[in-house]
């Protein structure tokens, strides 16, 4: 099915024929036989007559926003010193006699400037009177008439463009049914010609098209283009300046960082000397493992303890220096800088209040504070829920339907939105402190320029629900409150949590923003900016988060995390040296060690139980001769590494206020062994569809608890 059909489409909403040039004559130069006050009589009829339609089609309040117009007409009353029309209009329509005109008059200036655009208002069911109206308010800069009738309700600007539409023999498209190209070729750039923009989209059947929105006074430079195209014209589609503009934006922001840098973005699995790699890779391997099967599987288990101990070690560190800041006092001040919140949404209806009565309690000046709903094209009934709820500082852009439908292609959108010098991002189910957005433009004041991003902490606030629940919120107190603020205080890499990151404007351009392809956006953007020179540090503030309910929902969003880990590192390791060059050993290290080593502990875990099985039924038999050095050595790396989980967790969660207990402590192996699942379908999936966004369903938890800062 076509997305746009030649001609103007048939609706129910589609306004009356015309009746023909030689029947308005015959009304007008009827009217024009009457006393000027019976004409003035009608031309307010007219006006009136169009309220009736705009109040059908529209709404009440464009109808009371004509009437308000109405009240700079002149008085109905009129001298009758004053001269007829015709004694004003002067001699050139004083010599055409109405008995033999066969069409209406229309001026020279008429004919020469603007006349396509009047024909068109005039088949929108537009009135000469209204039109005349509308030139008579508009300003001398202003040569659209259009416009002016556009934004003052008189006119739906779809109506205008489905009528330009017609009038050049070309295709419609209404608002939504185009999407936004990505990646998109070299040959596909916007281009403009005449002074109309012609925008790449795709239709429903995936074709390519060109959307143009020419304002009223470039219809006859946007006839003259549609000449330059000969049989190309099919490929013009027309839509509304503002859903041009919506895909513009979508279409840049989508492929901003690809085009900049490709090698910095995920929207290619490997680059061309990557693919050449992985082809001798496994080669290799076998060939390693056919040659000495023995020293190669021993090798890969001495790289896997090698992993676990190290991270378990720096978990104790972060366990044994840990430092539980004060809260400090955030002054009171007369004006605050301006703050952008970026909450992108989808399928979130049900949580939309919530959602909006937890920004609306944000602590900050609301004329210093835009608050940026991203909101998909095809999820109308967030739409509806939310228009009901915003508030003032609140507004929701529609993003054109595209792909990669992703957080980070709708952030990216917002990013383009964005005023002042900070922006912040929060999720559909955040709760986030009420003074979060004081604290940071505090902390960024104490702070260098260089520190380009505060990471707040997150925690779950429903943490009795379940035994996974309760895993889920041991894994962020742990993560957030002890091992995070750990890193921060070390100045080391700092992979920040999906949400409540707040970021300097300025840095978070100049390193690409984030990358729509990558489906752990943040985890790239934090080696981004290290990678950049820029620094990350926590902030002593909290937002409260929903975790998944059941185990369904905890694999699909577990298993995008760990595809998203995959991502980031294999487009950080395009170039390994200049990756090592720029982050330096240390964070190089913590970046193979983060990235690559939990994902080999992971997919490593069955090979993991297997040897502690073997050991374990060794040990049955022959007792403590079972124990070689490397078994001592692999039964320490496991220790250390779990003993560092369990340290950081009983340290986080009793600074949350919900302690664990002995048996959820010894289940932490099988919490694990669920990431391992997760492990191998993120593997698949990054194999098959990379850039699949596995959405997790909010607003289903019944009972949330109150807000409690840590303490």
């Amino acid at each position: 099915m076509n997305v746009c059909v030649r001609g103007r489409p048939v609706t129910e909403d589609e306004p009356p024929r015309l009746t023909g040039r030689d029947q308005e004559y015959s009304e007008i130069s009827a009217a024009n036989g009457l006393p000027f006050s019976v004409r003035q009589a009608n031309t307010l009829r007219s006006l009136a007559l169009s309220i009736g339609r705009i109040e059908s089609a529209r709404s009440v309040e464009a109808g009371q926003a004509l009437r308000s117009r109405m009240t700079a007409i002149t008085p109905l009353e009129q001298s009758a010193d004053d001269p007829s029309p015709y004694e004003r209009a002067g001699p050139l329509i004083k010599s055409v006699s109405r008995s033999s005109l066969k069409e209406r008059y229309v001026p020279e200036f008429v004919r020469l400037k603007n006349a396509l655009e009047r024909d068109v208002l005039l088949q929108c069911n537009c009135s000469d009177a209204l039109i005349d109206f509308a030139k008579s308010r508009i300003s001398k800069e202003d040569k659209c008439i259009s416009n002016y009738l556009i934004e003052q309700g008189f006119l739906d600007a779809s109506v205008f463009y489905w009528g330009i539409s017609g009038k050049m023999n070309i295709r419609y498209a209404s608002d939504g049914s185009l999407s936004a190209i990505a990646p998109i070729d070299e040959k596909l750039k916007p281009f403009e010609t005449e002074g109309i923009l012609f925008v790449p989209a795709l239709d429903l059947n995936q074709k390519v098209v060109f959307a143009a929105a020419p304002l009223g006074h470039q219809l006859e430079a946007f006839e003259r283009a549609l000449g330059y195209f000969d049989e190309a014209t099919s490929k013009i589609v027309v839509v509304t300046p503002q859903y041009q503009k919506a895909l513009t934006v979508t279409t840049a922001s989508s492929n901003a960082l690809a085009q900049d840098d490709v090698s910095m973005s995920a929207v290619y699995r490997f680059l061309p000397s990557q693919r050449k790699l992985l082809t001798v890779t496994p080669i290799i391997f076998l060939g390693a493992a056919g040659f000495a099967f023995d020293a190669f599987l021993w090798g890969l288990f001495i790289l896997l303890t090698l992993s676990l101990g190290v991270t378990g070690l720096l978990r104790l560190a972060s366990f044994f220096t840990y430092s539980d800041r004060q809260e400090f006092t955030v002054p009171k001040l007369d004006k605050w800088p301006h703050y952008t919140v970026l909450v992108p949404l989808y399928k979130e209806a049900a949580i939309c209040r919530q959602l909006v009565d937890g920004l609306d309690a944000l602590d900050y000046p609301k004329d210093a504070l835009d608050v940026i709903f991203l909101v998909e094209q095809d999820d109308e009934l967030t739409q509806k829920n939310l228009r009901k709820l915003l508030k003032k500082s609140m507004r929701m852009i529609i993003l054109p339907p595209g792909k990669p439908q992703t957080k980070p292609r709708a952030l990216s959108v917002g990013l383009a939105a964005t005023k002042g010098e900070f922006v912040t991002v929060f999720d559909a189910e955040d709760r986030p402190e009420p003074q979060q957005l004081k604290k940071a433009i505090c902390q960024f004041a104490l702070e260098g320029h260089d520190v380009a991003c505060l990471q707040a902490a997150l925690s779950i606030d429903h943490a009795e629900e379940s035994w996974l629940v309760r895993q889920f919120a041991f894994e962020y107190a742990a993560l957030f409150d002890v091992f995070l603020p750990f890193l921060s205080r070390k100045n080391l890499l700092l992979p920040l949590g999906g949400t409540s990151n707040h970021f300097r404007v300025s840095a978070l351009r100049k390193v690409g923003g984030w990358d729509p392809f990558n489906v752990t956006e943040d985890a790239d953007l934090a080696v981004r900016f290290a990678r950049q020179g820029f620094k990350t540090r926590t902030l002593n503030s909290s937002t409260f988060e929903e975790a998944p309910l059941t185990l369904t929902a905890w694999l699909h969003q577990r298993t995008r995390w760990h595809k998203g880990w995959i991502q980031t590192l294999a487009v950080h390791l395009r170039n390994p040296m200049l990756t090592y060059k720029q982050l330096g050993v240390t964070n190089f290290a913590l970046l193979l060690l983060t990235f690559f080593g939990g994902m080999l502990c992971l997919w490593a875990a069955p090979l993991t139980a297997l040897m502690f099985g073997k050991l374990s039924l060794n040990f049955y038999n022959t007792g403590l001769q079972a124990f070689d050095a490397f078994s001592i050595y692999a039964m320490f790396c496991f220790l250390f590494g779990l003993g560092g989980t369990v340290v950081t967790v009983l340290q986080g969660s009793a600074k949350r206020g919900f302690r664990a207990r002995t048996w959820e402590i010894a289940s932490i192996p099988f919490y694990w062994v669920l990431g391992c699942i997760a492990s191998y379908k993120a593997l698949i999936e990054f194999a098959i569809k990379p850039h699949y966004w596995r959405k997790t369903e909010h607003g289903i938890v019944r009972h949330r608890g109150e807000r409690k800062s840590a303490q």
